[in-house]
């Protein structure tokens, strides 16, 4: 557990412990004061003062109540799903994908929409193109107390930490953009940019398979136009410096392979990721491609079959190689390739047994998405759900000084 510098100040104290105690209403709902109370060894008069105020802000509702443990039956606590709505984007290299949730994570509204040609062509028209379609959803949302709280955007290419600088999209080309302050501007709220295997991985955690494996340490991989990786680790993403890890697509698989458009040869997403089959299979990988794909392997098209092999082997072998590295409870593959999951996962079983035959006793499960393509977006909401709730699930914990807690901390 991280250390924390603790303050003898009565408001940060009172944000932390109503941190903690939303963080818990969050996993364990439904759940009583009484509860709460032992859980944390705050006073109870101090779990209900904080709770009010937790109703208050529209972040909390009663919701029924429970068994009496000998006292006065109890009133059980949830999160307000409504008090609230959040988006989340995925940029994709083709189209974009939305998500309007609500403050549990329940999607409230899924929706694509095509950039335009003239838009990708121009990073300062395609972020024009953005604000406009966030500022209609907005005021298409339905009425809430709190409104839309934040959006949470998955970008598929290189983006710094916590400050949100595009760094670089390798599908684009493009380069050193500041999209998160013009859009927080614009919008007048809180906006996270984030890598899109980062926040897909958050979405997997939470609502996926690691969520029902109640999985602490995954390896989400993002294998869709190119591949990236997002790392669990102890319930929180690792993001390595700056923000930067997980771009798995562009370590070498291939010595003097095929030319990437990260300047380099032989990346693993040249050869594993949907559009390397859009190449190998002499298509446009364009918005619809994965459905054409796939009805030509449910038709039992010989060479679409036999390009969806080779790439399962070739996420076989990159697999083996981050087994090694990270030694994750389970691999979650996820994005656009888990929708081939019956043509790829046994060229992708066979390559680890071929080639990593003692992998084995490592005990790590290989699994395929839950959440499809809505991932990343559902990652991007959940980012700005846990900004606003604080939800730091291993480094908040309640903080009393001293002798006593100061009044409603």
């Amino acid at each position: 557990m991280k250390s924390r510098p603790v303050s003898g100040d009565s408001t940060f104290l009172k944000s932390l412990n109503k941190s903690t105690l939303l963080g818990l209403i969050r996993r364990q709902a439904p759940i009583s004061r009484a509860d709460l109370a032992k859980t944390t060894r705050l006073t109870r008069a101090t779990v209900s003062a904080l709770v009010e105020e937790l109703i208050g802000d529209h972040l909390v509702i009663e919701t029924g109540i429970g068994e009496s443990s000998g006292g006065r039956k109890p009133m059980l606590l949830e999160l307000n799903r409504n008090g609230g709505r959040v988006i989340g984007l995925d940029l994709r290299p083709t189209d974009l994908l939305l998500v309007v949730t609500d403050l549990h994570g329940g999607i409230r509204k899924r929706a694509e929409y095509a950039y335009g040609e003239d838009a990708l062509r121009d990073p300062g028209l395609f972020l024009k193109r953005i604000l406009e379609l966030l500022q209609k959803e907005r005021e298409e949302l339905e009425s809430t107390p709190l409104g839309l709280i934040g959006v949470g955007i998955g970008v598929h290419g290189f983006v710094e930490y916590p400050s949100g600088h595009v760094v670089f999209v390798p599908h684009t080309g493009w380069k050193d953009l500041s999209w998160k302050e013009e859009l927080e501007a614009s919008l007048g709220l809180p906006v996270i940019l984030d890598n899109e295997a980062n926040l897909a991985a958050l979405g997997e955690l939470e609502f996926g398979a690691g969520a029902e494996a109640d999985c602490s340490d995954m390896l989400y991989l993002s294998a869709g136009g190119g591949i990236g990786a997002g790392l669990i680790l102890g319930g929180e993403l690792f993001r390595g410096t700056g923000g930067l890890a997980g771009e798995v697509g562009h370590s070498t698989i291939q010595m003097d392979g095929l030319p990437c458009s990260c300047g380099n040869r032989g990346c693993w997403e040249r050869y594993a990721s949907e559009r390397a089959l859009a190449e190998k299979l002499s298509l446009d990988y364009a918005p619809g491609f994965s459905e054409r794909l796939l009805s030509l392997l449910e038709q039992g098209d010989e060479k679409a079959c036999e390009a969806v092999k080779q790439a399962g082997s070739y996420l076989g072998i990159g697999i083996g190689n981050m087994m090694h590295t990270f030694n994750p409870q389970m691999i979650v593959v996820g994005n656009a390739m888990s929708q081939y999951a019956p043509w790829v996962n046994r060229p992708l079983l066979d390559a680890l047994a071929s080639r990593y035959s003692y992998l084995a006793s490592f005990r790590i499960t290989v699994r395929y998405s839950q959440l499809g393509e809505n991932g990343c977006a559902l990652g991007a909401a959940s980012s700005i759900l846990r900004a606003r709730m604080r939800l730091q699930d291993h480094d908040t914990q309640p903080v009393r000084s001293g002798a006593s807690e100061p009044n409603g901390t």
